[in-house]
């Protein structure tokens, strides 16, 4: 064999080295483009991930929603069509296209909600657990129509009439509040304060009084059996004035005006 042939065949040698050289990284990258491409679509849109059930606490109903069969769970101051269109969870989508926190935030501007939990449950569920607002007091509006407030003051129901069986505490404002009054109007921030003030009273006291009312944020006062009437003011200072009214109430009296424990008096 020649020299001239052992050189041809050590240069065509050196140029297949070169070329598997150059190709294998681009198959490499070809093929973890393939696995990737696949593993996205498989993701987003194979039926693999797809949303297909949104579950609302425990109680199973089925609807209808967007040409799907859904199922959904209710609770019980809202229906599952008030959960599933504040929701508007998008049914058929990946479970990876979702997003908790958006649909977290619908669901907490119904106003009977208190605070909302959303959860992916893989594959193909969608977890909201409603807390709901537990009325313990009621302002009684123009032609008889109840809000109820919940612990805090805020207004998230309507009742036709006062119910009895709940037990609950009558706020006077001196303003108007309804589900359509703002949450920093005036009266919704007195209703506020004077739920503050209830729930800072002693069991035993908080259990006698018979309504809350307020003018103002620090314009507090309560009623007692008796037509007695405690002043309060603000919000606070709540030992230094229960130990004040504890010393007026050895006293007959109509009023009782803690609102400044220092010089707490009686009239009437």
């Amino acid at each position: 064999m020649s020299g001239l042939v052992r050189a041809e065949r050590r240069f065509g040698a050196r140029r297949r080295a070169h070329r598997r050289r150059v190709i294998r990284p681009m198959l490499v990258v070809a093929s973890v483009a393939t696995v990737v491409a696949a593993v996205l679509w498989t993701a987003l849109s194979s039926p693999v991930l797809r949303l297909e059930r949104v579950r609302v606490s425990d109680v199973v109903g089925h609807v209808n929603a967007s040409g799907d069969r859904v199922r959904v769970d209710a609770t019980s101051r809202l229906s599952v069509m008030q959960v599933l269109n504040a929701a508007q969870a998008p049914i058929g989508r990946s479970l990876l296209q979702v997003s908790p926190g958006v649909i977290q935030r619908r669901v907490a501007a119904l106003p009977p909600v208190a605070s909302v939990r959303v959860q992916r449950v893989w594959p193909h569920t969608l977890r909201i657990a409603v807390v709901e607002r537990a009325p313990v007091a009621a302002v009684v509006g123009a032609g008889g129509v109840v809000t109820l407030l919940d612990s805090s003051g805020v207004a998230f129901a309507t009742a036709p009439t006062l119910p009895a069986a709940a037990h609950l505490v009558v706020v006077r404002l001196s303003a108007p509040l309804d589900l359509d009054t703002p949450r920093t109007s005036a009266a919704a921030v007195a209703a506020r304060a004077a739920l503050q003030v209830w729930a800072a009273l002693p069991a035993q006291m908080r259990a006698q009084v018979q309504w809350v009312g307020a003018t103002s944020a620090d314009g507090v006062s309560f009623g007692l059996p008796g037509s007695r009437t405690v002043v309060w003011g603000a919000a606070g200072q709540t030992g230094d004035k229960l130990a004040a009214l504890s010393g007026l109430m050895q006293h007959r009296a109509r009023t009782y005006d803690v609102s400044t424990p220092s010089i707490a008096v009686t009239a009437g």
